[in-house]
This record gives structure tokens, sequence and C-alpha cells, in this order.
């Protein structure tokens, strides 16, 4: 049996919510603790969210408690206010730990986003598990640590609430996400926090709802229709196109006939990049967050996947058009280029501008050739800022929206710095479009449409409203909504239940490897070697078959590890050996992980009178030093078998 490592205490914090007062390690001891470090600029991050929300309901009279960690990546968000509005824009009803200095990070070695720690009732590490959790596994994990703490007798008869309830803040819009318009006066207001859809009058006066305020995924009629996080919106006569970022789909309303359907995705969280054409109705989608139309083409940004997919209406297919599914800033043709979470889309005749919020950057898509270039931002993840001039590294932070407009060049939202900028007509330069005063500052703007009249409609997102700012940016007011019908609060679908057992949770990121701070790779060409070890009287039997998928979790704009699957037959005896060719693109010494998911056979070594299929996950540190790299570096994943 491994040594059990015991979990750091919770002090590191700077502050805490939804809870009345901090908890510690020793005040948890009893409870089964899932620790969720995330930050709320991060797509996979939100898709955890759920995951947990329906682990917590289902184990609601078992003595679980899920604790958030906001460990902050952007200067923005390690603000506290915002942390809170955030929770409350994705109903985070957990306490969450801010961690803005980095701490609790430190303490438990995370190294990417998000991470869950599993800490068992005993206080000791179960498991570090970083990335999106299949549903399956870490409900099978919880169930397993449950029944083994309660057989063992550390587990506490009742569980513990911590989580206090916030007062239900009554307003017209909640965190309104996407804004659009039409040259006829027609506006439509993704009215997220809500979960509906508003369609105004050019006076703000709603003509008609989609959703009745119930969180979830309902067709038909609008008024017993549900949607769950509804961001862009397109319309074209009678028909309005939603993506909706958390029910994974895009939506056609009708709103001739009143009715909603479904136009793409199929409700499921996808878990790969889009690859080919196939049917729209067909794909499961990671979180669609705006469109552009074009004729009788529909352009997708899936944020989750970090592509533009184009849908074509005609067809009933959905295609990608630029993004391979990495994370990262690369230009070139788009199959082969990488955007890090598409958030905006604006088109201009044959080119579609992108915000790409996770390179706090603007792309652009020639759509006659399907090649991508960079307008700002990059080359990191980590490259952002706030300036004007002269395009160079570092001018925005996480912008969600971007406007075409004809004749004052290309507006962006630099959402995370609350201002909204525009470039110069050649393109060179960056400049201020709109900051605000006093009560006209804006706060998190997430989405952008140009009027007829060249005035500019922003979806304040963290204010609740709809600013409408002067053609040339130098006055502002709120577009004041009128006549909204109070939304409803609860669940249109109700919980799921519990996800079908995916196999055994052994070897679930239970591993814990060491992470030396002088073993690293140098910047260039290298080469990683995975030594597979079987357990003391277990072999991997010469000739069974063994496949590996790896995927980098922190820092894919540095760090490419090919393929990103490979399989082969075991050669024989305690060991296997796995060759991974890595490229790495770093200046500075950077802190790297890859996620390793391994299939093995294991089989006694004396008579193989028994043999155990293998499923492991592990988390592998790695280091990127720029001085004191190595071209080679050895890591040993230890198996775990169940026998």
């Amino acid at each position: 049996m491994r040594e059990r490592i015991h979990a750091p205490d919770l002090a590191g914090a700077t502050a805490w919510l939804n809870v009345d007062r901090p908890p510690s390690i020793r005040d948890l001891r009893g409870q089964l603790v899932i620790l969720d470090f995330w930050t709320y600029c991060c797509i996979n991050c939100m898709h955890v969210l759920p995951v947990l929300r329906d682990l917590e309901e289902r184990h609601r009279e078992d003595p679980l408690v899920v604790i958030g960690v906001h460990s902050a990546k952007f200067d923005a968000e390690k603000d506290t206010e915002q942390i809170l509005r955030a929770m409350q824009r994705h109903g985070v009803a957990h306490p969450v730990a801010v961690d803005s200095e980095m701490q609790l990070w430190s303490q438990y070695a995370v190294r990417s986003w998000p991470t869950l720690v599993i800490i068992r009732p005993d206080g000791t590490l179960a498991a570090v598990a970083p990335g999106e959790p299949d549903p399956s596994v870490l409900e099978a994990f919880v169930s397993d640590q449950l029944s083994e703490a309660r057989a063992d007798g550390s587990l506490s008869s009742k569980p513990l609430r911590l989580e206090k309830s916030e007062r239900r803040d009554e307003r017209t819009l909640s965190f309104p996400g996407k804004v659009a318009s039409t040259s006829h006066g027609r506006i439509v207001v993704s009215d997220s926090g809500h979960h509906r859809v508003l369609v105004l009058g050019s006076d703000g006066a709603v003509q008609d709802t989609i959703g009745s305020g119930l969180r979830g995924h309902r067709e038909g009629r609008f008024a017993e229709a549900a949607l769950d996080d509804p961001q862009g919106v397109a319309l074209s006569g009678d028909s309005l196109y939603i993506a909706d970022a958390r029910a994974h789909a895009v939506f056609r309303a009708d709103l001739r006939e009143r009715t909603l359907h479904r136009l793409a995705g199929t409700y499921e969280l996808g878990r790969t990049p889009l690859s080919q054409r196939t049917r729209a109705l067909e794909t499961p989608l990671r979180s669609p967050w705006d469109l552009a139309l074009r004729g009788s083409e529909l352009y997708v940004a899936l944020a989750g996947s970090h592509q533009v997919a184009v849908i074509a209406l005609d067809e009933g297919t959905l295609e990608p058009v630029a993004g391979n599914g990495r994370e990262a800033l690369v230009d070139g043709p788009g199959r082969e280029a990488a955007l890090a979470q598409p958030s905006g889309l604006s088109l201009q005749n044959d080119v579609l501008y992108v915000a790409d919020s996770e390179s706090s950057g603007v792309r652009a898509i020639d759509l006659r050739t399907r090649r991508i270039y960079t307008l700002a931002g990059g080359p990191g993840l980590f490259d952002f800022g706030d300036k004007v001039g002269k395009i160079e590294t570092g001018m925005l932070q996480h912008p969600l929206a971007v406007a075409a407009t004809p004749s004052s060049g290309l507006l962006v939202a630099d959402t995370y710095n609350g201002k909204l900028k525009r470039f110069s007509p050649d393109g060179l330069r960056l400049e201020a479009f709109f900051q605000g005063a006093a009560d006209s500052r804006l706060s998190q703007p997430a989405g952008l449409s140009v009027l007829p009249s060249g005035e500019v409609l922003v979806a304040d997102t963290n204010h609740h409203r709809i600013v409408k700012v002067s053609a040339n940016g130098e006055r502002a007011y709120e577009l004041t909504v009128r006549g909204a019908p109070a939304p409803r609060y609860g669940v249109a679908v109700e919980t799921a239940p519990p996800p079908a057992r995916g196999g055994t949770s052994v070897g679930w990121f239970t591993a814990i490897l060491p992470a030396p701070r002088e073993v690293g790779f140098a910047p260039g060409a290298g080469k990683l070697l995975l030594t597979v070890a079987a357990p003391e009287g277990l072999e991997l039997s010469a000739g069974s078959p063994w496949s590996a998928s790896m995927e980098v979790s922190r820092r894919s704009d540095l760090l490419r590890v090919a393929p990103e699957f490979t399989r082969g037959e075991a050669r024989g005896g305690r060991s296997e050996q796995i060759e991974l060719p890595v490229e790495a693109q770093h200046l500075h010494d950077v802190d790297s992980e890859l996620l390793v998911e391994l299939r093995a056979v294991a089989c006694d070594a004396v008579d193989h009178a028994a043999c155990y299929p293998v499923k492991n996950s592990f988390r592998v540190p790695l280091r990127l030093l720029r001085d004191a790299g190595q071209r080679e570096v050895r890591v040993t994943l230890p198996l775990e078998v169940r026998r």
C-alpha cells in the first residue's frame, strides 16, 4: 500500500465566500472532501461545475463536502467581488476559498485548471485529478471512497453543512451575455442569468420572451421552453439562432410560430474536437458561445474545443473551419491553426473576426481560403495587459466580443479591463474607444452589436444591463428594458440520474508523482520516456495490448507531445517503455503538466493464472527549463491494479 500523504490546511486563502466561517482540514475530518481548483475564465472549469452540482445533489445526505478554490489566472479574477459575481452567474452554491496569492495552489502542488483534489475522511489525499472528470468515473471514485471510509470507521455519520443561503437579487436582466440588433430596429438580448432570451423593440420594450427562466433544455412553445446558459444570438427574418453554452446546443427560435427547436448538438458535452463534417443534430458540442450568420451558413464559436465551425442550414451538417482543438495561438490554414477559447464572432464581407479570449487576442479568418491570422494577442496564453497604441504583446485581457463597423474600424470588448477598444483602419494600432466614468463604467462587457446609426449596444454583463454608446464613443446611457415578465426560478430538467458506472475507479489519479525542480525539457525537440511499472507479483504479459492517451493540461501553447494517442504490445516483464517526441517553445522556466490515460493488461507473474485489465490515469508534472533543461526526461508510471 502506498504511503498516505496528509492534506495541507486551508489557511492560505485570502477570503472565503458562501460560508460563515472558514473551515479547516481538522473541521472537515469525517467528511469526504473535494477541492475544486478553478478560475472563472476557464471553459474547462465551467464544464466541471455542473458535474459537481449534480454530484452534490445525489450525495446530499452523505458526508461529502465540495469546496471551490478560486486561483486566478488573470489579474481581474483576483477581485473578490468579481469572483462572487461569477459564482452567482454559474450557480456555485458551495463554499469557495479565494486563493488570489496562489498559496493553496502551491501547497497542493496544483499545476492546471481545473484540478480536483479529493481528501479522505481521515485527512489524507486520495487523488489529485486534473482536467474534466468523466462523471461516471468520478461517481465511482466517490462511492468507493465513501464505502471504504464507512468500513474503516473514519466516516462521519452525517454531512457537514457549510454553505449559507444568499438573498435572491431581483433584476430585470441577470448577467446578459450577448446582444444583437437588426436594421429594422429589433434587439435581441441573451438574459443569461435568467436562462432566457428577450426580443426587444428599439425603445427597449419587450416584444417576446424565449424561455420561462427555469434552467435546463426543453424544446417547444416559448412559454414552456427552457434554456441553460444562452449566449450568442443571430437573427434573420423570423429565425433567431441561439447558442446555449451550458446545454452544448444551438437552437432555432421561430418568432412567428413562437417555438424553439434544437439545430445542433445532443445536449451532451462533447469529449473531442470536431474533425470532419457530421450531422449537426448527432454531434456533441463543447460550449457554443457565439454565432455569426452569412446566408445559409451559421458560424459557431466553440469555446470548449477551441474551434470555429459552420452549420450548413440547408443541409443540416456541421464542419470545423478553424482550430485543431489545441489551446494555443497558431496562425495558418484553418485545420492546422490553433485558437484559445473563441468567445465572440463578427462577420464583415469574407472575413470572420474572432475574440480569442484565452490568448487575450483578436483573430481573423479569411473565409475564402479558411486561413487564420492574428490582429493582436499572444504569443502565449499568459501574455495579457491593458494598452493602446502600436500593436504589441499584452494589450488586452480576456476579450469576449468583437464588432466590425462600416467605417469606424473593428471594436473589441476588452472584457476583463472593463473597456471598449478599436483597431485603426489599417489594423496597426489599438485605440481607446469607450471607458466611461462614474456610473457609466463597464463591468466585464461580453457582447457588442453595432446599430445602423453607428451607435453600439453593449452587454454590460456584471452590471446586468444593456448600454448604448454613441458612434464616436464619447457618450453612453443605459437602454431601459421595459415589460419583461418575472422569470421563474428552478430547474426544468431534473437532476440526471447517477451516471452508469464506467468500470473501476482504481488508479484514477491516485499516484502522486515526484516533480524535481532540476529536471525538465530544454527548448526545442526532446524525448519523454514513460516507464510503465507493474506492481509486485504482476507483469505485463508478452503480446498483451496497451494504449496511452496524452493531453498537455498546462501550457499547451509551449509544449507539444505527439502523438496524442499511441498503442502497442507488451514485450513481457515488470515494465514497458513508451517513447514520445516532444517540442518545447519556452523562453523562461515554466511549470507544465501532462495527463496520461493508460490501458494495459497485468497478469500473475508466476503462472499467469489470472490477468487483470487496467485503466489508470496519471498526472505527470513536467518542467520547461530555459538554461538547465535536458533533451530527455524519464518518468515512471506505477500501475495500480485491483485483484
